[in-house]
């Protein structure tokens, strides 16, 4: 995972990113208080994620706490220079191209993360996504993008989960 993919979860946490918080994002090899390394593994963002998951959502089990954690990421992110460039292209695509795009929109955060989408219906899509941990989190990813595209009313929904494959349905009207 790239550097801005933290900047953005750190920025999603807002206030609640407390000592408290911190610490236990240093436990996970983050130091949210200081510099972040140009990369991560894949284990430190799941740590992280979980951090924050429960930072922000406690109350809720992983999965929908990380809903939380992907929809406040989309304006974290969006506070970052390469989160406001991809943002802004988001608003100039549209849905149905932003979706396109997804495998590129995806890899501004990390190198390893694939995509495949397939229209179902005129604005009903199944995207693949591998690999992914904790599917919850773009659940929220997705819906916040959908909005910010523009698309009116969205709807993710995990269709399947099994091992490090995730299939969403999205939807908008």
């Amino acid at each position: 995972m790239f550097q801005q993919s933290f900047e953005g979860l750190i920025r999603a946490l807002g206030e609640q990113l407390d000592e408290r918080c911190a610490g236990r994002l240093q436990q996970v090899g983050i130091n949210a208080k200081g510099s972040l390394a140009p990369a991560y593994p894949l284990d430190v963002w799941v740590g992280a994620l979980r951090v924050a998951a429960e930072t922000l959502a406690p109350q809720v089990p992983l999965e929908e706490g990380a809903i939380v954690v992907g929809r406040r990421f989309v304006q974290g992110f969006g506070s970052t220079l390469i989160g406001n460039a991809l943002l802004a292209t988001v608003r100039l695509l549209g849905p149905e191209r932003m979706l396109a795009r997804m495998t590129r929109n995806l890899r501004t955060g990390t190198n390893y993360l694939e995509a495949h989408i397939q229209q179902l219906g005129p604005t009903r899509y199944s995207l693949t996504c591998r690999p992914v941990v904790v599917a919850g989190f773009y659940v929220g990813l997705f819906h916040a993008g959908l909005e910010a595209s523009g698309a009116r009313q969205p709807s993710v929904q995990i269709v399947r989960h099994e091992g490090e494959e995730a299939v969403y349905d999205i939807a908008w009207n």
